[in-house]
């Protein structure tokens, strides 16, 4: 997963893999080590009673819940460019699958099979 944080954005990228992950499991969780020695954590989680996505926590330990049916129609569209899209106060968030990564995983598909 990436994560990139800009000025009122926050932006997840996740690879094939772990949308996989996050689908199979309903959670996906990933840390990631920070120059003094900390790990940040960042946990997506669907959740099936959510009507939108929530942010919680801060960048140390970061929690997104993305509502269940909304999300997987959304990743069920893929490859796309946008995001899973929303806001949160001033903050908008977007958890996207990597286009490079959908469409090498699809192009190996139909090689094999």
């Amino acid at each position: 997963m990436k994560l990139q944080v800009a000025c009122g954005q926050l932006r997840l990228r996740l690879s094939e893999q772990e949308l996989a992950l996050l689908t199979t499991h309903g959670s996906f969780a990933q840390a990631m080590p920070c120059p003094d020695g900390r790990a940040a954590q960042c946990r997506l989680v669907l959740d099936a009673q959510a009507e939108a996505g929530q942010c919680r926590g801060d960048l140390m330990d970061l929690q997104l819940l993305l509502p269940r049916a909304a999300f997987l129609a959304f990743a069920a569209e893929r490859p796309r460019r946008d995001g899973f899209a929303f806001a949160q106060g001033p903050l908008r968030i977007s958890v996207e699958v990597d286009v490079r990564d959908s469409h090498r995983v699809r192009r190996d598909a139909a090689r094999s099979g």
